[in-house]
């Protein structure tokens, strides 16, 4: 049925990316993280207490913070890698214009955070202050984008 190949090719493709972008979210998440733990620091707070917020349920430790953080990070990169990078690719006529894909997937996912998904929680993330929210997630789609500009080159 697939005679030319060209459908097996594009899921070779897509997987592919998909692969990237798991990689690369998880990257983008430590990147997020460790930033977000840098201002904590810088706000007299501790970086385990900010960790925390990420854990899900009532039984919290910085530890599954960090791996609940990581975990999500890295689906966001995978659902980036197969939804958004082959448009980018094939549309972006810069490097600039990925980069600033990257961030503009960032919003969408403070956006989403702060719309569809805090608000139906308990979460403590809802405590951050915006600001910091948001720096997290623009600094996660920053290093997403280049990333995958990088691979690109």
């Amino acid at each position: 049925m697939d005679k030319f190949g060209l459908i097996t090719n594009n899921k070779a493709k897509i997987s592919n990316y998909a692969i990237d972008g798991l990689i690369f979210g998880l990257a983008s998440g430590i990147a997020m993280i460790l930033s977000m733990a840098i201002i904590t620091l810088l706000l007299g707070e501790s970086p385990a207490a900010l960790l925390e917020r990420f854990s899900a349920g009532e039984l919290t430790s910085p530890l599954q913070g960090l791996l609940s953080h990581l975990a999500v990070s890295a689906i966001y990169g995978m659902l980036f890698g197969a939804l958004i990078w082959p448009v980018l690719r094939r549309f972006a006529s810069s490097q600039f214009l990925i980069w600033l894909g990257g961030m503009g997937y960032g919003a969408l996912l403070l956006f989403l955070a702060q719309v569809a998904i805090l608000p139906g929680t308990t979460s403590t993330l809802a405590q951050l202050p915006f600001w910091e929210w948001a720096l997290g997630h623009g600094i996660y789609g920053l290093v997403l984008g280049g990333l995958f500009t990088r691979k690109a080159i």
